[in-house]
């Protein structure tokens, strides 16, 4: 609708002014359309924080089932039920192959199995995913950790920097 003047004719052609016959309704109906706008802005914005909400529910329910899988690899390693360990590690490592942790747990059962040349190697692997990923995604500690496990598993093979390089 065009704008309309307060004191002009009203267009719906009653022959009276514009604030005397149908401006009320009119900005009536315009506060419901912002009123509409506004819930509909509002109700868009609810879905998305409860799609989060379930999300971030969801990626606990994994975190937990993980730690739940990774503590049964290190369980069965100290039970000596290596071939067990062996099958549950290789199966988090397929599951979840962007884990350091679980390419750790599988360097641990060759570890373990006294495969030492296989377990510096998923070591390495572990190292090279947290190089790639940079600093701050995780702590120099875990790193070092598996770096000197190289070095004493596998002292003629390639052996990562103990620190990194600030970039």
């Amino acid at each position: 609708m065009e704008m309309v003047g307060r004191n002009e004719a009203c267009p719906c052609g009653s022959g009276r002014k514009f604030k005397r016959c149908c401006l009320e309704q009119v900005e009536k109906e315009e506060r419901i359309e912002r009123l509409t706008v506004e819930r509909d802005r509002l109700l868009a914005e609810r879905e998305r924080a409860e799609r989060e909400l379930a999300e971030m529910k969801l990626g606990e329910a994994r975190a937990v089932e993980f730690e739940r899988r990774s503590g049964a690899v290190l369980e069965l390693l100290e039970a000596g039920r290596l071939d067990e360990a062996e099958a549950a590690a290789r199966q988090l490592v397929s599951d979840v192959p962007d884990s350091t942790v679980a390419v750790e747990r599988l360097g641990r059962v060759y570890e373990a199995k006294g495969q030492e040349r296989a377990a510096a190697d998923e070591y390495r692997h572990g190292v090279a995913m947290m190089d790639a990923r940079g600093d701050g995604h995780f702590c120099d500690c875990c790193r070092a950790r598996m770096v000197k496990a190289i070095r004493r598993l596998d002292p003629e093979g390639p052996s990562p920097a103990l620190g990194r390089d600030p970039q």
